[in-house]
C-alpha cells in the first residue's frame, strides 16, 4: 500500500538562477559539499553526480547520475540527507536521521515532513509526473525501512518514516487526528535520543535493541507506540523487528538469519507489577535461566543476547505511572509472586540438516518460557501464579575436537556424537486471603531435565545413552510468611524501619523458575 504521505507531495520545484546560486553557497558552507565528484545544492531539484556512485550497500556503480530533490531548501533536516544519502551502508544513512527528524517535527510543531533524495541516471529532468511516482515508490518499495507512530493522549498520531534504497533516501512525518499541545511537543523531542538509538541498534551488525525511554512512555502524553523496520544485512538477507505498546501490552518481534525472538506481554495497567526491587530480582533470575537454557541446548550466544536484552526492556516500567492503578492485590497478596507482568516469550533458530547420510537428524533450538496469574474472589481473595518453560535442541559434535565436523555421505566423516535435549520447569505458587488476612501460602517447584547423546563412528552406531534429572518439591509457606508478617506489623508499631521485602525476596528462590533440578532443595 502506497504511503499516505507519498501520495500527495510536492513535485520539484524549479528555483531562479540568482536564488540557485545564493542555495548553493549556503548548502556549501554548512559542509553538505562531502565529495569532490558531487554537488549538492539543496535549493535546486538536482545534485549532479560523478563517475564513481556508491549505493546503500556499499557497491560501486558505474553510471553517472543525480539526486533529484523532492522539496527545495536548506533546513537542518535536508543538508543532513544531502551528505547521508551517499553514505554506503544502511546505518550510515540512519546515523543520526530519526533523531533529526522527529526534533525537526517538534520544532515546527507537528507540521507535515516530506522530503527525498531520488536518484536519476540521466541528465535530463525527468518528467514532473514520472518523478512523482519514482519518489512515491521509493518509499513504498525501499529495501531498508524504519516507521514510528505514536498516540497521544489527545487521540492524535504522530507517523514518521525512513526509508532508503540504492535509487535514494527519503523521510516522512505528519500527525493526523488532531494537533500537539506544548507538552506532547516537549515530549516528542525528549523521544528523539531514544529513538535514533532504537535506529541505531537495528541496523547494526549483528543487531542489538537499545529502546531506552520508548519502553517508559508518559502515560499522560502518550498512550501508544508502534516501531516497524524492514532492513537488509549487508548479504541481502531480510530481518524484521516490530514493536507495540499500549497501556495493557506490550509486544516484540525480531526475525533475522539466526533466528526469531517473541515476546507478548500483558502489563494489565501494572496490576501485577511488585517493586522495583522485586522486578529487579525477577528478572535476574529469569536471565540466569535463559543462561542456563542457552548453554545447555548449544543455542546462537548472540541471538540469545537480543532475547535477554528484549525481556530485561521490556519489564522496565516507570514507577511514577504506576500510582493509582486499580486492583484487588495490595503488597502483602504480592509477596510471593514475580512482580513481573504475564508473558509468553520464545526464542528459535532455523532448523538444519547438516548430516546428509542421516537427513532426519536435524539441529535445532527452541526455547519457550511464561508466566499466568490468575485473581478470584474479593473477600475471599484466591491468587495462582504459574511460571514455566521448556527447551528442546539438537545438535552435532565431532568425536574429535580438534577436527572441524563436515559430516557427508562417506562413511569415514561420519564420526560424532548427536544430542537431543527435552527439558521442563514449572513454578506454581498459591495465596489465600479472607478479608485481608493470609490463610493460604504454598509453592510448588518441579524441574525434569532429559538427554539422549547417541555416538557414531565411520556411520556405526557405538552407544544410545539417556541421561534424565528429576525434583520437585512442594512448600507450605504459610508459617513462613506469617511469622515475617508478624514481624513486620510489630516493627511498624514501634517505629522501626520495615525489612519484610529484604527478608522475602532472600527467601524468592522457593518459588522463582528454577530449571535446574540441582537447585530445587527443601
Amino acid at each position: 500500500m502506497m504511503n499516505p504521505i507519498a501520495a500527495v507531495r510536492p513535485l520539484p520545484v524549479q528555483i531562479p538562477l540568482a536564488a540557485t546560486a545564493q542555495m548553493t553557497a549556503t548548502s556549501q558552507a554548512a559542509g553538505t559539499l562531502t565529495r569532490a565528484s558531487t554537488q549538492v545544492v539543496l535549493g535546486q531539484p538536482s545534485i549532479s553526480m560523478g563517475s564513481d556512485v556508491y549505493s546503500a550497500k556499499g557497491t560501486l556503480e558505474s553510471a553517472s547520475g543525480r539526486y533529484v530533490w523532492e522539496t527545495p531548501g536548506v533546513d537542518k533536516l535536508s543538508q543532513y540527507m544531502a551528505s547521508a544519502v551517499q553514505s554506503g551502508s544502511t546505518s550510515a544513512r540512519f546515523q543520526g536521521l530519526g533523531a533529526a527528524l522527529l526534533a525537526q517535527l517538534a520544532a515546527n510543531g507537528g507540521g507535515t515532513i516530506a522530503q527525498s533524495g531520488l536518484l536519476v541516471n540521466d541528465a535530463s529532468v525527468p518528467d514532473e509526473l514520472i518523478l512523482g511516482l519514482q519518489q512515491s515508490r521509493l518509499r513504498e518499495f525501499a529495501s531498508n525501512s524504519i516507521t514510528f507512530n505514536l498516540t497521544t493522549a489527545s487521540g492524535a498520531t504522530v507517523s514518521l518514516g525512513l526509508y532508503s534504497s540504492e535509487h535514494g533516501l527519503a523521510v516522512d512525518a505528519q500527525v493526523q487526528g488532531g494537533t500537539l499541545n506544548a507538552k506532547e511537543l516537549d515530549g516528542l523531542a525528549a523521544l528523539a535520543s531514544s529513538f535514533q538509538s532504537a535506529i541505531n541498534g537495528l541496523t547494526q551488525e549483528p543487531p542489538s535493541l537499545q529502546l531506552g525511554a520508548l519502553v517508559k512512555l508518559d502515560p499522560s502524553l502518550f498512550t501508544g507506540l508502534q516501531l516497524d523496520a524492514k532492513l537488509e544485512t549487508s548479504s541481502g538477507e531480510q530481518q524484521t523487528f516490530a514493536l507495540r505498546l499500549d497501556d495493557q501490552t506490550r509486544s516484540l518481534k525480531l526475525q533475522g538469519p539466526s533466528g526469531e525472538v517473541k515476546m507478548d506481554f500483558d502489563t494489565q495497567g501494572g496490576t501485577l507489577l511488585g517493586s522495583q526491587a522485586m522486578r529487579q530480582a525477577a528478572v535476574a533470575n529469569y536471565l540466569t535461566q535463559f543462561d542456563a537454557a542457552q548453554a545447555r541446548g548449544h543455542g546462537d550466544e548472540q541471538l540469545m543476547g537480543l532475547f535477554k536484552d528484549a525481556f530485561s526492556q521490556l519489564n522496565r516500567v516507570d514507577d511514577n505511572s504506576l500510582a493509582g492503578s486499580a486492583t484487588p492485590l495490595n503488597k502483602n497478596s504480592r509477596l510471593l509472586l514475580s512482580g513481573l507482568a504475564d508473558f509468553n516469550a520464545s526464542i528459535s533458530q532455523p532448523t538444519q540438516r547438516l548430516n546428509p547420510a542421516k537427513p532426519e537428524e536435524s539441529d535445532s533450538f527452541n526455547y519457550q518460557v511464561s508466566q499466568s496469574t490468575s485473581i478470584k474472589g474479593g473477600a475471599k481473595l484466591s491468587v495462582e501464579q504459574q511460571q514455566q518453560a521448556n527447551l528442546k535442541a539438537a545438535w552435532h559434535v565431532g568425536l574429535n575436537p580438534l577436527v572441524a565436523l563436515q559430516l557427508t555421505r562417506d562413511s569415514e566423516s561420519q564420526n560424532y556424537r548427536y544430542h537431543e535435549v527435552n527439558d521442563q520447569s514449572n513454578s506454581t505458587t498459591r495465596l489465600g486471603f479472607n478479608n485481608g488476612v493470609l490463610t493460604d501460602a504454598s509453592v510448588s517447584q518441579l524441574a525434569i531435565q532429559k538427554e539422549r547423546v547417541r555416538t557414531y563412528q565411520q556411520g556405526i552406531e557405538l552407544s544410545d545413552v539417556t541421561n534424565s534429572a528429576f525434583s520437585h518439591k512442594d512448600r507450605d509457606l504459610l508459617s513462613v510468611l506469617d511469622a515475617l508478617l508478624r514481624q513486620d506489623r510489630e516493627a511498624q508499631r514501634i517505629g522501626a524501619q520495615s525489612t519484610l521485602e529484604q527478608q522475602v525476596l532472600e527467601l524468592s528462590h522457593l518459588w522463582l523458575l528454577q530449571s535446574n533440578p540441582t537447585l530445587i532443595t527443601g
